[in-house]
Order: structure tokens, then C-alpha cells, then sequence
């Protein structure tokens, strides 16, 4: 009976601190703020990071994360920021919001060379996503380099793996904000030598041994 309370009791508080972190990923309080000043983000622990004091930034499996520094010179601190891979909805026009534009979005005002500068660039980020399709081969060189570095990943043979599901997600995600057109995929020789196997061998194969294995049951 002590073991049956103590159990259940352990239940109860791991349900508690389970609930509670999940308010805390979820809250407003964890949203990641930018502003012509600085960027904030964080999910327990709030970190404020003016843009000269910003360093890297990238992306986490389920977090986004950089590095700042609290003054010039000064010792440098990682902000996390938790990330599903549908993405975060903008406040301003509850679009969603993929890691891999919301990282360019920040490098994007960490380089920019004034405030009025990135209150222009603030304005361009508050607009909806692009309603009509571009073709991958209409963009400029260097927006082709990303969709194809990322048309890669998305296309890359993965099984079993749940994070590897949720980051096709994201890249999904990503060619939508940015209005980008995922062009058909077209399977590689590997892939058709393997279809093919599949079909017209191992099936028949299996099959075969089914009813050879219930036909030599049923003779006996």
C-alpha cells in the first residue's frame, strides 16, 4: 500500500512539473521579441540582446538559440528559445512563422547598419507571405543556393526518425513563408532499382513462402 502511494504521488508531481513547462514553452513570456533596439527571447530565464551584441545564431533541435554578450567585451551567454516545427505566430498578423525564417530575420537586423534600417526591415517582416509561387529558378543566386541546400534535406531518405519528420515540416513551412515553389521530385535510379525489388521480388517472394508453408501445413 506504501509503494502504491508513493507511486502515485510521484505521478502527481511529474504531471504537475510536465503541465507547468509546458505553460512556460507556450506562454507569451517565451515569444522572441524584435525591435529596432534589441532582440528578447528565452523561455524561463528573459534575455535581452542589443543588436551590436549579438553573435551567432542557429537553430537547435527544438530550439532556437544565440549568443550575446551583457556589455562590450563583457563575458558571452547563450539564450534558448523553444521551437516546434510548426513554427511561432507573429503577433502582429498571426502569421506562422518557420526557425529558418525567424533565424533570418535576425542575422537580417544583427547586420544591418542602422535603426532606421531595421524599422524598415520590422515593417517588410510584418507583411503577409506571398500569395503567388516562385519558381526556385527565377530567384536570385543566392536565395537558390538556400532552396537548394534545404530542397536536399528535405528530400533525403529518412526512416523512423520523428525529428527528421518534424524538420520536412519546417523546411514545408519555410517555402511557404517565403513563397518559394518545392518542385516535384523526381525518385533517383537507387530508389526505382529498389521500387522495383520490392515489387516484382520480395513480395512474390514472401507470398510464395506463405502459401508453399499453409500448403504444406494443410497436406499434413
Amino acid at each position: 500500500m506504501v509503494y502504491g502511494i508513493g507511486s502515485g504521488a510521484y505521478c502527481f508531481l511529474l504531471l504537475i512539473v510536465v503541465v507547468l513547462f509546458g505553460l512556460m514553452n507556450n506562454s507569451k513570456e517565451s515569444n522572441i521579441v524584435l525591435t529596432a533596439s534589441y532582440v528578447s527571447g528565452g523561455t524561463v530565464f528573459r534575455k535581452v540582446t542589443q543588436w551590436d551584441r549579438l553573435g551567432r545564431v542557429w537553430m537547435g533541435q527544438y530550439d532556437l538559440l544565440w549568443k550575446g554578450r551583457n556589455a562590450k567585451g563583457g563575458k558571452p551567454y547563450t539564450c534558448k528559445t523553444a521551437y516546434g516545427p510548426f513554427g511561432r505566430e507573429c503577433q502582429h498578423n498571426q502569421r506562422h512563422v518557420s526557425i529558418d525564417l525567424a533565424i533570418e530575420w535576425i542575422e537580417a537586423l544583427r547586420d544591418a547598419s542602422s535603426e532606421t534600417e531595421r524599422r524598415e526591415l520590422i515593417r517588410k517582416f510584418r507583411g503577409s507571405a506571398p500569395r503567388s509561387l516562385s519558381a526556385i529558378a527565377s530567384l536570385s543566386p543566392e536565395e537558390q543556393a538556400k532552396a537548394n541546400k534545404l530542397l536536399k534535406e528535405l528530400n533525403s531518405f529518412s526512416i523512423g526518425s520523428r525529428y527528421r519528420k518534424e524538420r520536412k515540416m519546417e523546411i514545408r513551412q519555410y517555402f511557404a513563408n517565403k513563397g518559394w515553389e518545392i518542385p516535384p521530385t523526381t525518385p533517383s535510379a537507387l530508389m526505382e532499382v529498389f521500387f522495383y525489388f520490392y515489387v516484382f521480388i520480395l513480395i512474390p517472394g514472401c507470398l510464395f513462402v506463405i502459401f508453399y508453408i499453409l500448403f504444406k501445413y494443410c497436406l499434413a
